[in-house]
């Protein structure tokens, strides 16, 4: 199968065949294999792949070309079912506090990411510290707009967005992307040290259904399942783990405000949005894009907030003789001289990081074929 993927087109003008490697498992057989040159990934994959010897990092997202077009590019998000805005709205609201607040925290102290992230993943701590640290922990979504209404454009100018954001009023889009309200009424009552008593008496409380990647841009949520030490002492709001990586229950100033049932998806970002077109899931960790395309076609979900931005490399493999991104350029032509394609992976066609490539590229004279 992996070699009926691999063969591609290899006509006189293209220079480079991209393949979909439908995730970021295979990645590290593939380059050892010699079966790929090249991937983009998100973190932790390049540091793993670093740690592995299998391959070496010449370039981080944001230094991509064009220039300066991607320097905090907008990449996971925080997405809620419209249902669950509504139906537990207060869950949501208590849950969305703790991200935040988990987020603040790795801002302060970025080691809590690290061995969060380590134990989350399981993965050596050397590889979350050589990945986290290229990573931008955030939460507003207003950081994340600009480059969220770039990515729409220009997914509308080349046809894959062709339902509800298929349009260029811009406050139409955004209304259509992103809940504000709940993310500035969470901040506001973090700023003002506000605690509100849950609207149900514990007997009733709800169950907020969550799925995540398997990747440290997700690490406000390892980081506040790991340390609800931390976060009960500072704040009165933390997670009570039931069964590891899997139930939780969430606390707020000594109240139980909700049963959380965490859903690791490993297929990427589109399977975590079909699962709340489903209704199998009421909140979705995952990638813009995803996000972006799944509400333009119907599912009713919310961007609540970010959750960070860059986080993402493209490392060659680690026999080719380069060393950052022109000089994988300058090899690509010379391949191309020789009559060789060169084979770049990438994890998803619905990723910011096949975006990002394919803009690349092009910006570097580079053709391509899919």
């Amino acid at each position: 199968m992996l070699a009926g993927c691999i063969g591609g087109d290899t006509t006189e003008s293209t220079m480079v065949k991209l393949i979909n490697c439908k995730g970021q498992g295979a990645m590290s057989q593939l380059l050892s294999t010699g079966e790929l040159d090249a991937v983009i990934a998100w973190q932790p994959t390049p540091a793993v792949l670093e740690t592995e010897n299998v391959g070496k990092v010449v370039i981080y997202s944001g230094d991509l070309p064009p220039k300066g077009m991607w320097k905090n590019h907008p990449c996971c998000v925080m997405v809620v079912s419209e249902d669950a805005l509504e139906n537990k709205n207060y869950a949501v609201k208590q849950f969305l506090k703790l991200i935040v607040l988990s987020a603040k925290e790795m801002e302060r102290n970025k080691t809590l990411a690290i061995e969060a992230s380590a134990k989350w993943l399981g993965v050596d701590k050397e590889v979350e510290e050589k990945s986290i640290p290229t990573i931008n922990f955030i939460s507003d979504p207003k950081i994340i707009v600009n480059g969220t209404l770039n990515f729409v454009e220009v997914m509308r100018e080349q046809g894959a967005v062709s339902g509800r954001l298929n349009t260029t009023d811009r406050e139409n889009i955004l209304n259509t992307l992103f809940d504000f309200e709940i993310y500035n009424e969470v901040f506001r009552e973090i700023e003002n040290n506000i605690s509100v008593d849950p609207p149900y008496p514990p007997s009733e409380v709800p169950t907020l259904r969550v799925a995540h990647l398997p990747s440290d841009h997700h690490a406000a949520l390892s980081v506040a399942a790991t340390y609800p030490k931390l976060f009960k002492k500072k704040y009165g709001i933390y997670l009570e783990e039931v069964e590891p990586k899997k139930k939780y229950v969430l606390y707020s100033q000594g109240k139980k405000v909700a049963d959380i049932e965490l859903t690791l998806v490993v297929e990427g970002g589109a399977k975590i949005m079909t699962l709340m077109a489903q209704n199998q899931i009421d909140i979705g960790f995952n990638g813009v894009p995803p996000a972006v395309f799944a509400i333009d076609k119907g599912t009713k979900g919310k961007i609540v907030c970010a959750l960070n931005s860059e986080g993402s490399a493209v490392v060659v493999r680690k026999d080719i003789p380069v060393n950052n991104w022109d000089e994988f350029v300058n090899w690509i032509k010379e391949q191309h001289k020789e009559g060789k394609v060169v084979k770049i992976g990438y994890p998803l066609p619905v990723s910011i990081q096949y975006v990002m490539l394919k803009s690349a590229l092009e910006a570097e004279g580079i053709t391509y074929s899919e």
